[in-house]
């Protein structure tokens, strides 16, 4: 007997999460471009839908705008306990964007990637540092339509990077790139 209830408990909690899965993807089909990056490159300038910092991006279903951007080496958050303290070799990349939501329903905000050429090879930054302060994250947010979301988006470099830089939205489609300018 609670062999069976373990199992339908087990089967509820699949279920449950399977639905929330299903529920946070999309009913429309997206354009040509889809959020992989496997054809956004740095390199393939031509094909790609850039705009500079201060910019509005508009995408699918947010419009994103990159404020301002800074590169430290350590991130002061204004809580010492959530602040990046100095890695040897690590730089953080600082993004400040804005997200509006131009679609009719509740979206759920993803943090995209940044693409950096340094000496001739494409790099794919595509993991954020999870900062657990508001202003500092998109940890599954969701905003309502025609609402506006700004925070801080971090990213681990290395050092020794140098070269030209590019954000590229999460959930936007495989060319539509921010410049980010150079990073030196």
């Amino acid at each position: 007997m609670k062999k069976n209830i373990k199992h339908l408990a087990s089967a509820g909690a699949f279920a449950f999460f399977l639905v929330i899965a299903m529920g946070s993807m999309d009913g429309k089909k997206e354009k040509s471009g889809n959020s992989d990056t496997s054809t956004a490159t740095v390199s393939g300038e031509a094909k790609a839908n850039y705009k500079k910092i201060g910019e509005t991006l508009p995408t699918d279903y947010f419009d994103v705008t990159v404020n301002k951007i800074s590169i430290e080496n350590r991130v002061n958050t204004g809580n010492e306990f959530a602040d990046l303290k100095p890695e040897a070799g690590i730089r953080y990349l600082i993004i400040n964007t804005s997200f509006k939501n131009n679609s009719e329903e509740s979206r759920m905000l993803i943090d995209g990637e940044v693409l950096v050429n340094y000496n001739g090879k494409d790099y794919t930054f595509d993991k954020s540092e999870p900062i657990m302060l508001e202003g500092w994250r998109l940890m599954l947010d969701q905003i309502n339509p025609l609402t506006t979301k700004t925070t801080n988006l971090v990213y681990k470099i290395p050092a020794e990077l140098k070269g030209k830089a590019y954000y590229k939205p999460g959930r936007s489609g495989s060319n539509d790139l921010i410049d980010l300018g150079t990073i030196e």
